[in-house]
């Protein structure tokens, strides 16, 4: 092979197309600590992304990782009560070597039962650090129509795309 054919080659796989993969949260319970009042409670759980175990299984390293965005985020009852009391909910993360990061809104949540797709804020920041960090807290802001002696519990999932070098 010549030098110049060696260069040629070397250039198309040094320019391919970036690869993007889906990686889903699947459920992450959330959970507000009762006695709760209303207007806006805390609800928050953990959720370890096993980034370097993903990546793996689709043959890449956390060096290949070029970008990480928030595409869809939903949140869904956990028990018979399922939304209901709920006006809206506003979702954050953050992890030990991160700051607060707002996620996704629904305002106002809508009446009907069953999980709630929520708008996933329009600043979408790269979130590789985050998931590189190991665990993330997802905290979630539950506005309450009122008063409850009782825990809240949801349930949030969430859809990343994952932009990696070829």
């Amino acid at each position: 092979m010549s030098a110049v054919q060696l260069t040629l080659a070397l250039l198309l796989v040094g320019c391919g197309e970036p690869q993007r993969l889906t990686l889903e949260s699947g459920p992450v319970p959330l959970v507000a600590a009762g006695p709760l009042f209303e207007g806006s409670n805390t609800a928050q759980g953990n959720w370890a992304p096993g980034l370097d175990a993903f990546l793996a299984a689709h043959g890449h390293t956390r060096d290949d990782l070029r970008d990480v965005r928030l595409v869809a985020a939903t949140l869904a009852g956990a028990d018979s009560l399922g939304l209901e009391g709920i006006r809206s909910v506003s979702v954050q993360w953050t992890s030990d070597d991160e700051g607060m990061r707002p996620m996704a809104v629904r305002n106002p949540l809508p009446s009907e039962p069953g999980p709630v797709a929520l708008t996933v804020a329009q600043e979408r920041s790269d979130l590789a650090d985050l998931l590189l960090g190991g665990a993330i807290t997802v905290v979630a802001d539950l506005d309450l129509e009122a008063d409850s002696e009782t825990d809240r519990h949801v349930i949030g999932s969430f859809t990343l795309e994952l932009t990696l070098d070829p």
